[in-house]
């Protein structure tokens, strides 16, 4: 992986702190950042963030060798640009390879972001929904409110993420 600017990797801090906070608050996940993923032998990638659920039918990957076996759930990076060959390349390898939820944040004012859903086989973008929250269904009851993501609001982001997680969820 390329280095991170200084303020690429201040918002994915900022990031990785609102889904830590979920994890903190959601039973057997195991949350990574700058991780290596193996995808397949001779395929592998080293994302922003990495999340997987760690038991049940949901369960997607492994933690082997200090490296993350198969795709994980749900992977978050930063990036400067659209155009980006990193972020190219990766959108179609974490499609192939079945990573459920794929976000990608570009450092800009206000931020960007693409949420790509893994529908069968290819990536849907995803949109919140009427009360502007975008809600994964590959961290189950991950509530984020697209508007304050985009103005780097973490409070209000925070917020909204505890009220997320003290809904009840199947994490089977």
């Amino acid at each position: 992986m390329a280095e991170l600017g200084v303020h690429q990797s201040a918002l994915l801090t900022d990031l990785a702190l609102c889904v830590n906070r979920y994890r903190l608050f959601s039973p057997g996940w195991y949350v990574c950042v700058l991780a290596r993923v193996q995808l397949a032998p001779d395929i592998w990638e080293v994302p922003g963030l990495v999340a997987m659920l760690n038991y049940g039918r949901k369960k997607q990957c492994e933690v082997r060798d200090e490296v993350f076996q198969g795709p994980p759930n749900f992977i978050l990076d930063v990036f400067d640009s659209e155009d980006d060959p990193d972020f190219l390349r990766r959108r179609e390898r974490f499609c192939q390879y079945g990573v459920q939820e794929y976000v990608v944040a570009f450092n800009d004012e206000p931020v960007k972001f693409l949420w790509h859903r893994l529908e069968a086989n290819s990536y849907r973008l995803v949109e919140p929904d009427a009360d502007g929250i975008l809600r994964s269904q590959a961290l189950p009851n991950f509530w984020a409110p697209l508007a304050a993501l985009q103005d780097r609001d973490w409070w209000t982001v925070l917020g909204c993420i505890e009220r997320g997680v003290s809904r009840r969820a199947d994490f089977s």
